[in-house]
């Protein structure tokens, strides 16, 4: 598949993702829905969150097309192992739920090969209800990120978020690695 001829967001992703694939040509269409059913664009700050349910490939085309990243606390992770995207307007209070059902689509076989390049083709023809469902859901988000301060760890002597550490009796403050290796 040409590169040049991929839609400019699609080339985006890729270019953010480093190569084209099955994986990301799903979050693609998943996050085009989304964005299509709550009537938004890129997130800024963190006026759209996505939680996502795998972190395949799929999950890169949420991250370039809407700007829903780790950095920015607006992308969290479920470790769920589903083709499944739930994206929330802050602002609105709305959110969509988005899953790959890839209805009648042919897939690639076990070694990829030729079959997976119709796939990607497959997907990116196919309507959108053939590729995903998008439904309407009741999902409060979740908090906006915090910063907050560091505290050094009395073990390994790293920089660690406060909420991330444990204090021990003795008043000895620990990161959660040296914690759990120190069973304190």
């Amino acid at each position: 598949m040409d590169a040049a001829s991929l839609p400019d967001d699609l080339q985006k992703a890729v270019a953010f993702h480093g190569h084209l694939c099955p994986g990301l040509v799903i979050g693609y269409r998943a996050a085009k829905a989304a964005a299509a059913a709550l009537g938004v664009g890129q997130s800024e700050d963190e006026e759209l969150v996505a939680l996502v349910e795998n972190n395949s490939c799929s999950v890169d085309a949420f991250q370039a097309l809407l700007s829903t990243t780790f950095g920015k606390g607006n992308l969290k992770w479920l470790d769920f192992g589903k083709q499944a995207f739930t994206l929330m307007d802050r602002g609105r209070g709305r959110a969509v739920r988005v899953v790959f059902v890839g209805d009648g689509l042919k897939r690639p076989g076990p070694d990829g090969g030729t079959d997976r390049e119709a796939f990607m083709q497959a997907l990116l023809a196919a309507p959108a209800d053939q590729v995903v469902r998008v439904e309407p859901v009741d999902a409060p988000p979740p908090p906006e990120a915090r910063i907050e301060p560091s505290l050094i760890c009395a073990c390994c002597g790293e920089g660690v978020q406060a909420s991330r550490t444990v204090t021990t009796y003795s008043g000895e403050t620990y990161c959660l690695p040296c914690a759990q290796r120190e069973a304190v």
